[in-house]
């Protein structure tokens, strides 16, 4: 039997993870292929030329791993890392499939898309930047862990500032987490951010309702999720999926610097939902994250949209499975 080789790369790790499971549930053999790219900074002419020199180094060692790999075809979930990949893929005449999860599209997948056989859209906002003759919408996909739980809420909070984590939001948080466990148990995932130790060493507290951790593993997600009545979290598109897909509450406070202004796009998407509060990180300290967390307790429940089709987030995994194969089938015909 012949093994069938996919490459998956970019920068959004979730989806990617979910398509993964998918996959090598069908025989797939999945290979995650990351380059280091340079980001080309549009605001600083300098820093630009420079990323532009390093390019060629990229290009050639995606072109040479992907020549050792020998995959049958390459999917693409975004980011400048993905950039040098997708070149190489289209020299080397493999299939190349785009999956954009934001609502407006950036920069690396809208000049990627110029050469990719097929391109995956999460929401109906982002057809307008691709051909329609390459667009399918599949949706974003979800970790399956979280497809089917159906939350008991057990009066937890989840707080995180994403897998790099927010230092400004862990230290916020910090302060005002006598009050929380007065009336919740609190997972608190704190990333990348800064040391462990030096958070728990300005923390200066301890209590048993109180679970610190770096990362927490996708089954222990899915159960904080499964009991949290509220999340407080950046809001990156693939965090608001899975919130809009559980139709979980949450306060949320925008990466100022994530580009377009994508964090508050995809914010004020789930606050049309009702099921957020926006709290805009130019106004967070303590007593306002406070303020924002009991106004989301008290109003988000009652607000909560009922006519949100979740349909399309829980087939988006089978519905991108699928476009692999028929972009698969095209492909040997030519």
């Amino acid at each position: 039997m012949i093994s069938k080789k996919i490459v998956l790369t970019g920068s959004h790790l979730t989806p990617a993870l979910a398509l993964k499971a998918k996959l090598s549930e069908h025989g797939w053999q999945v290979i995650g292929l990351k380059i280091s790219s340079p980001k080309l900074n549009r605001h600083q002419p300098i820093l630009a030329a420079l990323s532009l020199i390093k390019l060629p180094f990229s290009f050639f060692y995606a072109c040479q791993s992907l020549l050792k790999i020998k995959p049958q075809l390459v999917v693409s979930f975004g980011g400048y890392a993905a950039f040098p990949v997708c070149i190489a893929a289209k020299l080397l005449n493999l299939p190349l499939i785009i999956h954009e999860q934001t609502f407006k599209a950036g920069l690396t997948s809208r000049l990627t898309a110029l050469m990719a056989n097929k391109v995956a859209i999460s929401w109906p906002s982002s057809q307008p930047f691709f051909s329609k003759s390459k667009t399918v919408l599949t949706g974003n996909p979800i970790r399956r862990e979280l497809l089917d739980l159906k939350p008991n809420k057990l009066k937890s909070l989840y707080i995180t500032g994403g897998h790099q984590g927010s230092k400004i939001i862990n230290e916020n948080a910090a302060k005002i987490l006598p009050q929380l466990l007065k009336n919740f148990t609190v997972y608190h995932q704190f990333g990348q951010a800064q040391s462990e130790s030096a958070f728990k060493k300005q923390l200066q507290f301890k209590h048993p309702r109180y679970i610190l951790k770096r990362w927490f593993s996708t089954a222990e997600l899915a159960g904080i999720l499964n009991q949290a009545v509220l999340v407080i979290s950046r809001s990156g598109v693939n965090t608001i999926t899975e919130l809009a897909y559980l139709q979980l509450p949450a306060v949320l406070i925008p990466l100022t610097t994530a580009q377009k202004n994508e964090q508050i796009t995809n914010a004020r998407f789930l606050e049309s939902l009702g099921l957020a509060i926006i709290l805009p990180q130019s106004q967070l300290n303590p007593a306002a994250l406070l303020q924002s967390i009991k106004v989301a307790l008290n109003q988000l429940p009652l607000k909560t949209s009922l006519t949100f089709d979740r349909s399309l987030i829980r087939s988006a995994a089978d519905n991108l499975y699928q476009l692999i194969e028929l972009v698969m089938h095209e492909s040997k015909k030519h």
